[in-house]
């Protein structure tokens, strides 16, 4: 066909350059996921952190109650070792571990001036010498301080503070960490009424985590009328989706990275929804909650709330919406709320304040923050009170 005078010609790609173009895009494709793989391989990655061990923890304490939940504590006199499959900053022991001692109450830290009497009621063994500050920290695994060293959990770190600034004036701090893995707020105040109470403490200081809506741990079963340990919704979630997947498709790295990339999503998405329903306003959980809570605020003492946030996305937290419900259900001035703290020090990196990739319970780092803050908060509630009252 001849050209008509100003036009342009443009040639229509025959069918073998497109072949070849393909071709040559598809190679360049294969040759790209074979460097990936490779590369990928050769870093060993991704990496699937596990769960620490679970050795026996816990001890069941008395009857249960109306509802068939019962009561527990850590088990007494014993040294609960964790391990983990590996020890990325150095904190761990020589063999990945990490080794939690309790007293003969089934608490952390040295002996408690309290005894079990014969009918299983607790009582005071002395009384509290004069010019001596007594602080009772209650909560949950957080303020246990699971997968930190004694000396850095923020019940240790509060009281340390605290020491420095009030031994010149010859004041005695002495704190008791009544932490126990897996409760709630309910199982909080039935340690205040079974243990605190009974150390004359000047001051509760209360450990908040998302979880304290949660159910209890154990609770009688139907069949047997046995105790047994009541499996949260989440963690069937969570059992599923840490990996790492089976099947012939993974033994790519590729298709393994693809893989946790969304589980990890999937899995933080699933987190938060579990907290959302147990946290809202009417749930029985939440309810739970400020009733605990309303409670320990007419126990005497001056209670101190420390409100730690889930810890996930830290740079847009969820749940800043149950942090303002607990600031009006408090005196704001009682209120530590640790979420803006973290989120500053983690700066998008949420896992530089997690115990392990594994593990998202607060580390040495963040017991060092909350200690801070909650020592602050602590000297200023009691700064005009006097120690013998």
């Amino acid at each position: 066909m001849t050209d008509l005078p100003g036009q342009i010609t443009i040639d229509s790609p025959t069918p073998r350059r497109w072949r070849t173009r393909l071709g040559l895009g598809l190679g360049g494709l294969i040759v790209g996921l074979l460097m990936a793989e490779i590369l990928l391989w050769s870093s060993d990655w991704p990496d699937f952190p596990q769960p620490h061990s679970f050795p026996p923890q816990f001890m069941l304490v008395g009857r249960p109650d109306e509802q068939g939940w019962v009561h527990h504590v850590n088990k007494p006199s014993e040294t609960i070792r964790f391990v983990y499959d590996g020890n990325p900053r150095g904190y761990f022991g020589s063999n990945n571990e990490i080794d939690h001692l309790t007293n003969s109450l089934g608490f952390r830290g040295d002996e408690f001036p309290l005894q079990e009497k014969a009918d299983g009621s607790i009582e005071a063994v002395s009384k509290k010498p004069a010019g001596t500050i007594r602080l009772v920290f209650l909560g949950d695994s957080v303020t246990f301080g699971e997968g930190v060293k004694r000396q850095d959990t923020y019940v240790e770190q509060a009281a340390m503070r605290l020491r420095n600034t009030w031994g010149p004036e010859g004041r005695q701090v002495e704190a008791y960490n009544l932490g126990v893995g897996g409760h709630n707020s309910r199982d909080a105040l039935w340690t205040w009424q079974r243990y605190g109470r009974h150390l004359e403490p000047d001051a509760i200081v209360l450990g908040f985590v998302p979880n304290d809506a949660e159910p209890g741990l154990f609770r009688v079963d139907p069949t047997s009328g046995g105790p047994t340990r009541v499996r949260r919704k989440i963690e069937e979630a969570r059992s599923q989706l840490i990996g790492p997947p089976t099947g012939p498709l993974y033994h790519s790295r590729l298709a393994r990275l693809f893989w946790q990339r969304q589980a990890s999503e999937e899995l933080t998405n699933a987190t938060l929804s579990h907290y959302r329903q147990s946290l809202d306003p009417a749930s029985l959980g939440w309810r739970s909650c400020v009733e605990s809570i309303t409670t320990l605020q007419e126990a005497g003492p001056p209670i101190i709330v420390v409100v730690f946030p889930l810890m996930y996305q830290l740079q847009d937290h969820p749940f800043q919406d149950v942090h303002r419900r607990l600031t009006d259900l408090c005196d704001p001035a009682h209120v530590v709320d640790l979420a803006s703290s973290f989120r500053k020090y983690a700066a998008g990196d949420d896992q530089q304040l997690w115990v392990h990739p594994a593990d998202p319970h607060p580390n040495e780092s963040a017991h060092e923050i909350a200690g801070r803050r909650i020592a602050a908060c602590l000297a200023s509630v009691l700064s005009s009170g006097s120690p013998d009252k």
